[in-house]
């Protein structure tokens, strides 16, 4: 058996190395977001936005949205993840256009932004 070792960087770093260019100007298409999802799928990364709370994930995809476009439901209303993110932890997302990381369960999985994520 054998491991592969990927330094540890922020995700869109991780990500701007896998394109081979920056992906913070504009949108992904969709041969760039299937090249990072790949090279992301079973990956452990940490959050960076919750303080000293360092949690780790293991990624099992990407959004085909982009992070401003991802409603989901809490508390019998529909939130987008921007405003979740805003009134839950203060942390404004940056980088809305890129997608986001789908962690935990495949069932119900959790959508975390690429920015918030080393």
């Amino acid at each position: 058996s054998s491991t592969a070792f990927v330094e540890p960087l922020p995700v869109i770093d991780f990500a701007a190395q896998i394109v081979g260019k920056d992906v913070m100007s504009r949108p992904l298409s969709d041969a760039n977001r299937v090249r990072i999802k790949k090279a992301l799928r079973d990956l452990k990364v940490e959050i960076t936005h919750r303080g000293s709370l360092r949690r780790k994930y293991r990624v099992f995809g990407l959004t085909a949205q982009p992070t401003h476009e991802l409603i989901f439901p809490i508390d019998d209303e529909m939130k987008s993840v921007v405003e979740y993110f805003t009134e839950m932890y203060g942390f404004t997302i940056k980088q809305p256009h890129l997608p986001c990381l789908l962690v935990g369960n495949q069932k119900k999985p959790n959508y975390l932004p690429m920015e918030v994520s080393n």
